[in-house]
């Protein structure tokens, strides 16, 4: 009698086994194991009915997936974003699907090797977005690769290296814009303006560019006098996402006089916002060297009720006497911030 108890006991026991592992997880094992031995077609459909199956199991129950299951469907889901950026482009609409699979179940039992699998794959979408010139997108992915990594060294290295590259690239193309517009009387006004640009796309990747710094510094003496209107002058960018960043003051500035230690600005300005702007002496300031900040005294701003694409063409602008040399000239109104950069 205990004999057969412990022989029920046994059935029910390896029936509750095969009941956790039956159904869809039991179907997708089975192609798992016909994709491991097949090749070609066959090995795809294979690959895919694994997936497919490996899906609705972990669907299911998202609470309830053993570690077995879900670093098969990992695998799987791996293996299939990797088909489709090889034998498709990163702009197929099963990517974001299979991405969000994979970070959903790319949990702390997850297989080590899984999860630099999937930020290798992750770096690969970086670099086409780096081939485009979508250098803000590349960095996204890179930076999701070193988060999912189990050793985010070699992702590191990589996103150090691409950013290295991209901030000399851009430094190089400064300096030849800024040796062109010093020696172009004609143009040079609008090419030292793209030098500027590119010097601070340079400074965006790597803070830490001497050279980018040096140019930037020498850009800025030049056009102190110049409205640095980049959407003027650079008219072939493919990544759209970082000229809005370097892009970024709706109101621009110029000073017609270089003052070093305060006294009367002469200045230029454009409002290239979205609303007209009343225009006081008060929303107007020098910051010296230090990082002193002195507010404006008073002056003559015509017109003072600046519209939308208007300019004003002389404004006059008092300040106190500052206690160290003059850096930089701010305007702060509300949402709109400007600044003008004497070196």
């Amino acid at each position: 009698m205990k004999c057969m108890l412990r022989l029920l006991i046994g059935v029910g026991a390896a029936a509750l086994l095969f009941s956790c592992t039956s159904g869809e997880e039991s179907a997708g094992d089975k192609a798992y194991d016909m994709a491991k031995k097949a090749t070609g077609d066959v090995r795809r459909t294979q690959l895919k009915t694994a997936y497919i199956n490996y899906r609705k199991a972990v669907m299911a129950d998202t609470n309830k997936v053993s570690t077995k299951l879900r670093n098969r469907f990992l695998e799987m889901c791996i293996t299939r974003a990797n088909m489709v950026l090889n034998e498709g482009s990163a702009n197929m609409d099963a990517i974001p699907l299979l991405m969000d699979d994979i970070e959903g179940q790319l949990k702390s039992d997850a297989n080590p090797d899984l999860r630099q699998q999937y930020s290798a794959f992750l770096v690969q979408l970086g670099d086409s977005s780096e081939a485009k010139g979508k250098f803000i997108d590349a960095l996204k992915y890179y930076d999701r690769a070193i988060e999912k990594a189990a050793d985010a060294t070699p992702f590191r290295n990589k996103r150090t290296g691409v950013i290295k590259g991209v901030s000399q690239n851009n430094y190089e193309i400064g300096r030849a814009k800024f040796e062109e517009g010093i020696k172009d009387k004609e143009t040079g006004e609008a090419t030292l303006i793209e030098a500027e640009y590119y010097a601070k796309v340079a400074l965006y990747f790597d803070s830490t560019n001497a050279d980018a710094q040096k140019l930037l510094s020498d850009c800025y003496k030049a056009n102190i006098h110049s409205l640095s209107a980049f959407l003027s002058v650079i008219l072939d960018y493919t990544d759209t996402v970082m000229f809005r960043k370097i892009n970024n003051y709706d109101i621009l500035l110029s000073v017609t006089n270089t003052p070093t230690k305060g006294g009367t600005v002469a200045f230029r300005m454009h409002n290239n916002s979205y609303n007209p702007l009343r225009l006081k002496p008060e929303q107007f300031s020098l910051i010296d060297k230090n990082g002193v900040k002195y507010q404006a005294t008073g002056g003559k701003i015509d017109p003072d009720f600046l519209d939308q694409e208007r300019m004003v063409e002389d404004g006059r602008l008092n300040f106190p006497a500052t206690k160290a040399e003059v850096k930089k000239m701010v305007y702060e109104n509300g949402p709109h911030y400007s600044e003008k950069n004497f070196y």
